[in-house]
């Protein structure tokens, strides 16, 4: 789990089953700071979704309970990440059910709530979390909330640039920006200059929602995507503009999804119901 990477950071999810933690203060007698929880410093590229249940605090400050670093400045260079730092730690997803606190508690303490990381495009827009600054975070009670992941299947997929992608929900001010993930390869003297283009969101996916993901690059031709959470009903129609207009097929579990019939009132395809999934239509332009 330490050094998550690249080609080998596809899926997963780390589970954590009736763990106790005593007496932690926000800082030491000597004046550090103190956290349970804290982020990889090498994972850089994506952070599966972290779940804990039957957790117990005990006398456990509220600032005590997580700091999430923001992804270093030093990673934007053209070795690493690029223009812009990668942004796997800006995509975190901590899950907490049954959990109980006892004595000292923060004010948010609850049964069931979700940690994310302080991303100023996506995090304010959910309406059910509130900042917690000295975590650099905020923390949530959003069932719905998951990890999108997504990666190009193209030939040229770790040498050509998609990035950057923004991720925007319908109805908000939502821009979440995603980089691609870090170049890890040395060779001699200088870096590989591949770059794996997969990319992870934080995601909020109550019924009815509708994403618009906006490449800065070429939308690759193949794409693949999956959605881990909690919620049996969570999920989210996801709207990509292609810049030409050759046929497109959804494909799940190996078979492929037909799209909407045609209908002769909207003249295209008919609309999404989220009925089902893998539900599509392609609107001409």
């Amino acid at each position: 789990m330490y050094k998550i990477k690249s080609i080998g950071s596809w899926g997963g999810m780390q589970r954590n089953y009736r763990n106790k933690f005593f007496n932690f203060g926000a800082k030491t007698a000597q004046g550090a700071h103190q956290r349970l929880i804290a982020l990889n410093p090498y994972q850089s590229d994506y952070h599966p979704m972290v779940e804990f249940y039957d957790t117990e605090f005990h006398n456990v400050d509220g600032d005590a309970l997580a700091w999430l670093m923001p992804p270093p400045n030093a990673w934007a260079n053209v070795k690493d990440c690029g223009e812009f730092p990668c942004t796997a730690p800006l995509n975190v997803l901590f899950t907490f059910e049954d959990t109980t606190f006892t004595g000292s508690k923060p004010r948010w303490s609850s049964k069931d709530f979700q940690i994310i990381a302080n991303n100023s495009g996506f995090a304010p827009y959910i309406e059910t979390c509130e900042p917690a600054v000295d975590m650099n975070a905020y923390v949530c009670k959003a069932d719905k909330l998951g990890v999108l992941l997504f990666e190009s299947e193209d030939e040229d997929k770790v040498d050509r640039s998609l990035q950057p992608i923004y991720v925007a929900k319908q109805g908000t001010e939502m821009s979440n920006k995603l980089n691609s993930m870090m170049d890890h390869v040395w060779d001699g003297f200088y870096s590989g200059q591949i770059r794996m283009s997969r990319f992870g969101s934080v995601f909020e996916g109550s019924r009815r929602s509708v994403y618009d993901l906006t490449f800065t690059g070429t939308p690759a031709k193949k794409m693949r995507f999956m959605l881990t959470g909690l919620s049996r009903t969570m999920g989210a129609t996801i709207r990509i503009a292609y810049p030409g207009a050759e046929s497109r097929s959804i494909v799940k579990d190996g078979s492929i999804v037909q799209p909407n019939q045609w209908n002769e009132d909207l003249q295209m395809y008919d609309e999404v119901k989220q009925s089902y999934c893998g539900e599509n239509r392609y609107i001409g332009v």
